[in-house]
């Protein structure tokens, strides 16, 4: 019988590789005094701040491929200093705030970036960076009826949801729709019907 290693891709050999690199690191780091382990794991909380704030407001042009993710960019971003304790001055924060409300779709959801197509994951990205920031402002500019029809419009007969319109339809797709809805307190039964269902059939569909 063929071995799996002999079937892996080029990819889950990278992967193993990875982590046969990390696991040996912990085994290092495993094998010192625990001072010594407390001094190895500082944090540099400025740099990484510094870091985030300018990638907030400038790119480079190797992010020109992540053009269709914005609002995975800014949700990256802002998570990352919210964890590290620290917030935006008032004028980024309006920046980011209007840049999302490009993003958003007239008929609902949001875009990667301003006049794209809504799709459920760029759509899950920029509702929890508008909660990350918080605040009236960034709240309020959340379409939540047009929102709520953007997701029913997803919605298949079938339980599941399509990413966008005529899209894949994934557990991706069901777990984006309705954590977003669940969040913004527009969950109702239309949009939850059958989804369960649908999730266990596909994941049975999966099954090797």
């Amino acid at each position: 019988m063929e071995s799996t290693s002999s079937r892996a891709t080029a990819t889950q050999r990278e992967q193993w590789m990875v982590e046969g690199q990390v696991f040996r690191i912990y085994e290092l780091f495993g094998s010192i005094p625990r001072n010594a382990q407390t001094q190895l794991l500082e944090l540099q909380r400025d740099n990484h701040i510094e870091y985030l704030t300018k990638g907030l407001r400038q790119l480079g042009p190797s992010f020109t491929v992540l053009d269709a993710n914005r609002p995975w960019l800014c949700y990256w971003i802002l998570h990352s200093i919210a964890l590290l304790g620290d917030a935006l001055d008032d004028e980024l924060e309006d920046n980011v705030i209007d840049f999302l409300g490009c993003c958003q779709d007239v008929n609902g959801g949001y875009g990667g970036g301003p006049g794209q197509m809504p799709h459920l994951a760029t759509t899950y990205a920029a509702i929890n960076s508008l909660i990350t920031l918080g605040g009236d402002r960034s709240l309020s500019s959340i379409n939540r009826h047009n929102l709520h029809t953007f997701l029913l419009r997803m919605k298949d007969r079938n339980g599941g949801f399509r990413m966008h319109d005529a899209g894949e339809m994934d557990v991706r797709a069901c777990y984006t729709a309705i954590s977003v809805a669940s969040v913004l307190n527009i969950l109702d039964y239309e949009l939850v019907k059958d989804v369960g269902n649908y999730i266990l059939r596909f994941v049975s569909s999966c099954s090797v």
